[in-house]
């Protein structure tokens, strides 16, 4: 039997997967990671941590019987945005949260500000280039005697079993340093902002051999000599693949605390005209890339819907939640809600905006309420979406807790006017995903295109389609909604 080992390194734990010829998943481990957090935006973790729960986790498939040469590649998904000095001194990496940097970036701007323009995306505090910066400043050693930063939690993995300092055009693109359309390290922007070109890693494809596992690494890991180590991706390429969107206009919906919609798009017109509230990234091919457009209020309005609307008491509170707005009709009885708890970044940008009622008569209870929380939501992702001008009705992929909740589900359908596809065991997705570049780098398969429409979109999983009389129902509403916020904006300056 042969396999693929796919890891993804991500903030809260380190997952390692075995995939065979069939994507059949064996061997499923977890190791969990300290994120040392404290005052002055200060994220970070240690880099060896990673390597420690690689070599925790192949020592568990070796203790199953697992044989090194059946291995025959490792692949990657990866934590982006990071700032990881490959040096003598480095101890900790800046994590992507990481907000010390805020000067810097204002900085930067000052600098260079056409950036934009080239890299397809806006430089905060939380960006690479600023954090470099931030190191500079401090006339830090470990930049100094650093031979290269990378970006990514993988990306040191790799350096660790390679020896190599690469990256991918994926998390490349985060760091405020790579031209998005062509896929490559700007020149320009590294010389006027003093960043030392020699320092920066090699980028590679995703699907690229960045080399076999070295001697040095083979003793310490167990992995075998012969083992091709493929170069992988940032999360949001392995997260991408994984919910099927491989074709242009694809997409998927994360719903967690806070969201994101992201669309594949050509990778074509003027970067500097592009929605200043969406992040641009590469994809696995340089003709198209990911937009993201993320959203500050999702799950987090469900659970305050579910806080203010359940009794304390009740012991299962989602569900009795979930069994209040099933005897609600479609449309809330004519009670809207504007989602914005937290101000809003999509649809429409407005730190300032705050959640609002409208429509309340002296009938209006508690459960139209509710269930009018979780239509607001889902009338600002449907905004977010009309952004992108997705003409026809194609499959529209959602993950995160918000796929727990039929109901809710359903009425995305309805208001969307998209059938709402939702895979059994989500959180596997990105592993699926990103083995396919082990799979095309091993030829066990030679298109991504065919690795998604047979391994990936037939995972199973439960559809949701439009009703049309709902999807008419809503269609008048949703007009209406998107009338409020426009009402009230001027009342929350």
């Amino acid at each position: 039997m042969s396999y693929v080992a796919v890891f993804d390194i991500g903030t809260t734990a380190v997952k390692g997967i075995l995939v065979n010829k069939k994507v059949e998943l064996k061997e499923e481990h977890t190791i969990e990671l300290k994120t040392f957090v404290s005052d002055g935006g200060i994220v970070e973790q240690c880099p060896e941590d990673w390597w420690e729960a690689i070599i925790e986790i192949a020592a568990l498939w070796w203790k199953s019987g697992i044989s090194p040469k059946s291995i025959r590649a490792i692949t990657f998904s990866g934590q982006m945005e990071d700032v990881i000095p490959i040096s003598p001194n480095a101890t900790r990496a800046i994590l992507y949260s990481d907000t010390r940097a805020g000067n810097e970036a204002e900085w930067v701007h000052e600098q260079y500000p056409e950036i934009r323009a080239t890299t397809g995306n806006n430089i905060s505090a939380t960006t690479p280039l600023a954090k470099i910066k931030w190191l500079q400043s401090k006339g830090n050693v470990v930049y100094d005697s650093a031979t290269h930063i990378v970006f990514s939690s993988k990306d040191y993995i790799i350096n660790k079993l390679t020896g190599q300092a690469v990256t991918d055009p994926v998390t490349a693109a985060t760091t405020g340093m790579m031209d998005l359309k062509y896929s490559c390290w700007s020149k320009d922007i590294l010389q006027k902002c003093f960043i030392d070109e020699s320092k920066m890693p090699l980028l590679l494809d995703v699907d690229s051999i960045v080399d076999t596992v070295s001697s040095e690494a083979s003793e310490i890991s167990g992995f075998s000599t012969s083992t091709a180590v493929i170069n992988g991706s940032g999360d949001a390429g392995a997260t991408t693949l994984g919910a099927s969107a491989i074709h242009e206009k694809d997409g998927y919906f994360y719903m967690g605390t806070t969201g994101w919609l992201a669309i594949v798009e050509k990778n074509q017109g003027q970067l500097e005209t592009l929605s200043e509230g969406h992040f641009n990234l590469s994809f696995v091919d340089s003709e198209h890339r990911i937009s993201v457009a993320p959203l500050l209020n999702v799950g987090n309005v469900h659970k305050w819907a579910v806080q203010a609307y359940i009794n304390k008491k009740e012991i299962n509170k989602y569900e009795a939640f979930e069994n209040l707005i099933e005897q609600v009709n479609p449309g809330s009885e004519g009670v809207l809600f504007l989602p914005y708890l937290n101000g809003e970044r999509n649809p429409l940008i407005d730190p300032e905006a705050k959640g609002a009622y409208w429509g309340i008569t002296p009938n209006t209870e508690r459960k139209e309420l509710a269930r009018a929380a979780l239509e607001g939501v889902t009338f600002s992702l449907k905004q977010t979406l009309e952004m992108y001008n997705i003409t026809d009705q194609r499959t529209i992929t959602l993950i995160g807790g918000a796929s727990k909740s039929n109901v809710w589900c359903q009425m995305m359908a309805d208001i969307m006017n998209h059938p709402i596809r939702v895979p059994s065991n989500s959180e596997y997705l990105p592993s699926i995903g990103i083995a396919s570049t082990a799979f095309i780098a091993l030829e066990w398969c030679d298109s991504y295109e065919y690795f998604i429409d047979t391994y990936v979109k037939t995972v199973p999983g439960k559809t949701y389609i439009p009703d049309p009389k709902k999807v008419k129902i809503y269609q008048s509403t949703y007009e209406t909604f998107k009338k409020l916020h426009p009402a009230l904006q001027q009342i929350y300056k």
